[in-house]
């Protein structure tokens, strides 16, 4: 009886420490997590806090190496200003229309080709993926790019951004993946019913696959919506711009500038730079649901 009771009271002390060890390295680890939460989350509170700032009392504080934590001198100046900007707006329904767009046909040709990929049966398909994958790694080059977009008439209009870049090789992968994913016999039983690959495809793949849609979807939202490089070079018209090369052309300024405070210039690109990134911002956190799960569920099946 005694050595029973000796046995219960070791393995209790053995719980007991073993709870104490998980609590500390559950501890240690949300510590760590929140250290580095907040050096990630820094650099974008320091854009709001220049966007809102005096810029000489910022340029005073940054001279003097302190830690920005709230506004020097607030101000609503150079947001406003920018709000009133009727070209600003112009360059934000640009960005918007080029990402509503692109986003829609990249997914529209990522979803279909990813289907055909799927299929059983198909003996180029092994060719035609290993083509896909290649694609990653093996690019043509900025020159034979741009040069291709010329030659077939799509420089100064929406067409040469929209087309060129409307597929990634990695995406077309992660659907492919979960298209595999869809058992078989649901795909016979509506060939058997008569239906159509098309009818296949977007009443029983496309919302089957709806974590995988919506992650690819904001894979090619985000790049749409940062894009400036290939907008400034293809579409050469200040009224067909962005909103991203507006922002790049007033850094370009603000570091070129020679005037006694040039933070002048450079609160107000972080202003524009706020304001660009705001729908971003708002869209994450209301879709990371199904980003977490996409991402997850794509890369282990």
């Amino acid at each position: 009886m005694q050595g029973t009771l000796k046995k219960d009271s070791r393995v209790v002390q053995a719980l007991k420490k073993r709870l104490t060890v998980d609590n500390i390295l559950g501890y240690v680890n949300n510590g760590l997590l929140i250290v580095l939460s907040l050096l990630f989350l820094y650099p974008i509170w320091y854009l709001f806090l220049s966007a809102v700032s005096n810029p000489t009392l910022m340029r005073e504080s940054v001279n003097a190496n302190e830690f920005i934590i709230i506004p020097q001198g607030f101000t609503m100046e150079y947001l406003s200003e920018h709000l009133k900007n009727t070209d600003i707006w112009r360059a934000y329904g640009n960005t918007i229309l080029i990402t509503i767009l692109g986003t829609a046909i990249s997914l529209f040709i990522t979803v279909t080709c990813a289907y055909v990929l799927s299929r059983k049966g198909l003996k180029i398909v092994k060719i035609f993926t290993v083509m896909i994958a290649m694609t990653m790694w093996l690019k043509p080059g900025m020159i034979a790019t741009y040069v291709n977009i010329d030659n077939f008439g799509m420089t100064g209009n929406y067409l040469g951004i929209l087309l060129p870049f409307a597929i990634s090789g990695y995406n077309v992968i992660l659907m492919k993946t979960y298209f595999q994913a869809i058992p078989q016999d649901i795909d016979e039983c509506a060939q058997i019913d008569g239906a159509s690959h098309f009818r296949i495809l977007f009443n029983i793949y496309v919302p089957s696959s709806i974590p995988g849609l919506t992650t690819i979807g904001l894979f090619y939202a985000i790049d749409r919506w940062n894009g400036y490089f290939w907008a400034e070079i293809v579409l050469k018209k200040d009224e067909l711009y962005p909103l991203q090369v507006i922002v790049k052309k007033i850094l370009q300024s603000a570091g070129s500038e020679t005037s006694s405070n040039p933070f002048e210039g450079l609160v107000s690109a972080y202003a524009l730079i706020i304001i660009a990134i705001i729908p971003m911002v708002i869209l994450f956190p209301l879709i990371q649901k199904y980003f977490k799960k996409g991402v997850m569920v794509g890369s282990v099946k």
